[in-house]
């Protein structure tokens, strides 16, 4: 049996079960064209712009917590330094 046979097979079991008009809307396309649906192609796309975005996101994060980090510590230092001259 070929692909055409099964499509006839089964748009003439929906047309018996639920009309002409929807077995044509369930068989023919998707409401918004071929051109709406999404393909693995753009699913992949999408993923890896997120997935970038992610990655520099917290590259930034990492980076400014360490200078803050780095600042805190250098400010620590520097007030343990004094304090101990005084003592």
């Amino acid at each position: 049996m070929t692909t055409e046979d099964v499509r006839v097979r089964l748009r003439a079991k929906l047309e018996s079960t639920f009309g002409a008009e929807e077995a044509s809307m369930l068989m023919d396309r998707p409401p918004g064209g071929w051109n709406d649906l999404v393909t693995n192609q753009m699913l992949d796309a999408k993923l890896d712009a997120l997935r970038f975005d992610l990655v520099a996101t917290l590259e930034r994060g990492f980076r400014a917590q360490t200078w803050r980090l780095t600042t805190a510590l250098l400010a620590t230092v520097t007030l343990m330094s004094i304090i101990l001259r005084v003592v």
